[in-house]
C-alpha cells in the first residue's frame, strides 16, 4: 500500500494513526494487530467507533483516550487506523 501525503489531507479520509497531526482528533475505523496488541489497544480504550486525540506524535505517541492521557508505542499506533474528525466532536 503506498500512501500519499495529499490523501491524508481533510476529513472523511482513513489515515494511519502516526499520520494525524498532533492536537488533532480522529475517529478509530479500524485496528489491523495481532491478537495480544488488539486486546492490549482495547483495554486502553482504542476501539472501532472511539475517538481519540492525538496529543504528541513521538515514541511513544501520547494519546488522550476517554477522558485519560497515554503512550502507545508508534508500532502500535500505525496499526490504528483513523478518520480526522472535527475538534468539538472530541469531548
Amino acid at each position: 500500500m503506498t500512501n500519499n501525503a495529499p490523501a491524508f489531507q481533510g476529513k472523511g479520509s482513513v489515515i494511519p494513526l502516526d499520520k494525524l497531526e498532533p492536537g488533532k482528533c480522529g475517529l478509530v475505523v479500524q485496528v489491523v494487530a495481532d491478537n495480544d496488541d488488539a486486546k492490549r489497544l482495547m483495554a486502553m480504550g482504542v476501539c472501532t467507533g472511539q475517538i481519540i486525540k492525538l496529543e504528541q506524535l513521538g515514541d511513544p505517541m501520547i494519546l488522550q483516550v476517554v477522558g485519560s492521557k497515554l503512550g502507545v508505542s508508534r508500532r502500535l499506533g500505525e496499526t490504528v487506523s483513523v478518520t480526522p474528525c472535527d475538534e468539538e466532536t472530541f469531548s
